[in-house]
C-alpha cells in the first residue's frame, strides 16, 4: 500500500471550519498478480462532530489501515489473504483467524462439514477490524472477546448455535497444539430454540409422488426407493461403489463421516429394492460409483445436493402431481422426509439398526408421528371404570 494521506490536507491544523467537510482517508493499494493500483477511500470519521475526537479517530483508522495491511488484508475483497500452505504448523503467536483456518485443516470431518467451518470464520474475520481484534493472538484471545465478536455478527439463534459448535471443535484442536490453555466455547451458552414439528408425506401423497416420478423421471424414482430402504444418507449413497456392493449377502458397505469419527458400516439391502440395486449396478465396473451423473452408474461421483434441487424442481415446483381425487398435490416437505417417514413406520428396534444410530433417542428424533399416535391413543382412552370418572 502506499502512505495513506487524507483530504482535507489541513486536517492536523485547520480550525473548526473544517467539520463541515467530508473527510477521506485515501491510498493506493496494490493487489497480488496485478499490474494496476487500486484506489482505496474511508470516510469513517465523519460522524464525530468536534474536531479533537475527528483528528484522534482519524490517525486510529489511518493506524488500523497500515496495521492490516502488514497482516495480509486485502481492503478490495475485504479480507484476509492467507498462505495457502497448509502444513504451516499452528503456534500460540498466530492471529485467532489465522490459527483458526489452520486448525480447520487439521480437523477429521466431511469435507461440507469443513466448508461449513470455513463460512463461519468467514463471517467472523468481517467484524475483526470492526472490534479491533486484528491484532490478538490465538493464545491472548479471552473468552469476552470471542462471545462479542459472535454477538457482533447478529446470528439467528439457530446459526449462533451452530457456529458455537463449529468453534468448539477448532478450539479441541488448537488445546491439543498448545496454542491456548482451553476451550473458550465451553462456557457460552447456547441459545434456547424452539423445536418446530418437522414436515412429512403422509402416505396417500408419498404413494401419488412415487407413481408420478416412476412413469415420468424413472432414475429419480428408483434413486428414492432405493434411499427409502437404505436407512442412509445422501451423502453416504453417493460414496458407494460397486465393489461395496453384495448382492447375495444382501449387504453394502459406506462410511459414515457424522460427528467426529469416520464410521465404516456395513448395511443390509432390504428384499423389497434388490431388484433395483441389481439393475442400478448391471454393466458397471467395480470402481464405477452406483450414482453418478443421471443418477445411473459411472466413474465421478456427484454432489448429494443435486437430490434437494431435484426434489425442488420435479416435485415441489410440480403442478403435475394428483391424489386419488384429480387434486394436485402442494408438496412442502423435502426429501429427506422420506426417511423420516419409513423409519417412523418400524418398530423402535428395527428403525436404529437400519439407520445405524448408535442409540434408540436419536432414532426417536426421526420418528416424528410418535408423538401423533400417543395423542390419538389418548382420545380413545375409555375413562368409564376410572375413580376418577364421576
Amino acid at each position: 500500500m502506499s502512505t495513506p494521506s487524507v483530504n482535507p490536507k489541513n486536517w492536523k491544523s485547520g480550525g473548526a471550519k473544517l467539520l463541515k467537510k467530508n473527510w477521506q482517508i485515501q491510498y493506493y493499494f496494490y493487489p497480488k498478480n496485478s499490474k494496476k493500483p487500486k484506489l482505496v477511500a474511508l470516510k469513517g470519521m465523519n460522524h464525530i462532530k468536534n474536531l479533537k475526537g475527528r483528528r484522534f479517530l482519524t490517525e486510529n483508522l489511518i493506524e488500523d489501515e497500515i496495521d492490516n495491511n502488514k497482516m495480509g488484508y486485502n481492503p478490495i475483497e475485504k479480507k484476509y489473504i492467507h498462505p495457502a500452505d497448509e502444513n504451516t504448523d499452528l503456534h500460540p503467536y498466530l492471529d485467532f483467524i489465522s490459527a483458526f483456518r489452520l486448525a480447520v485443516t487439521k480437523i477429521q470431518c466431511s469435507e461440507k462439514h469443513r466448508k461449513q467451518m470455513g463460512w463461519c470464520i468467514d463471517r467472523l474475520e468481517k467484524k475483526v477490524v470492526r472490534l479491533r481484534l486484528q491484532r490478538v493472538i490465538i493464545s491472548d484471545l479471552k473468552r469476552r472477546q470471542l462471545k462479542q465478536l459472535l454477538e457482533a455478527c447478529n446470528l439467528p439463534d439457530n446459526y449462533y448455535n451452530k457456529f458455537l459448535s463449529f468453534l468448539s471443535r477448532i478450539f479441541g484442536e488448537l488445546v491439543e497444539y498448545e496454542c491456548c490453555e482451553t476451550n473458550l466455547v465451553r462456557d457460552i451458552r447456547k441459545r434456547k430454540i424452539t423445536k418446530t414439528q418437522r414436515d412429512i408425506l403422509s402416505s396417500e401423497d408419498h404413494k401419488a409422488i412415487m407413481k408420478y416420478l416412476k412413469a415420468n423421471h424413472y432414475e429419480f424414482w428408483r434413486y428414492a426407493r432405493i434411499f427409502l430402504f437404505s436407512g442412509a444418507r445422501t451423502t453416504e449413497l453417493f460414496r458407494v461403489q460397486v465393489k461395496d456392493v453384495n448382492i447375495e449377502k444382501q449387504e453394502y458397505h459406506t462410511t459414515i463421516l457424522k460427528g467426529n469419527q469416520p464410521k465404516e458400516v456395513t448395511k443390509v439391502i432390504l428384499q423389497d429394492v434388490i431388484p433395483l440395486w441389481e439393475e442400478v449396478i448391471k454393466g458397471a465396473k467395480p470402481d464405477d460409483y452406483i450414482f453418478s451423473r443421471g443418477l445411473k452408474h459411472g466413474k465421478k461421483s456427484i454432489r448429494p445436493y443435486q437430490i434437494t434441487r431435484r426434489w425442488l424442481r420435479l416435485v415441489k415446483k410440480s403442478d403435475k402431481i394428483k391424489n386419488l381425487n384429480g387434486n394436485t398435490i402442494n408438496v412442502t416437505a423435502d426429501f429427506y422426509s422420506l426417511k423420516h417417514s419409513f423409519l417412523d413406520s418400524l418398530p423402535l428396534d428395527v428403525a436404529r439398526q437400519i439407520a445405524s444410530h448408535t442409540n434408540s433417542k436419536t432414532t426417536e428424533l426421526y420418528r416424528v408421528n410418535s408423538e401423533k399416535r400417543k395423542r390419538e391413543q389418548l382420545k380413545n382412552l375409555n375413562l368409564e371404570n376410572n375413580d376418577f370418572s364421576n
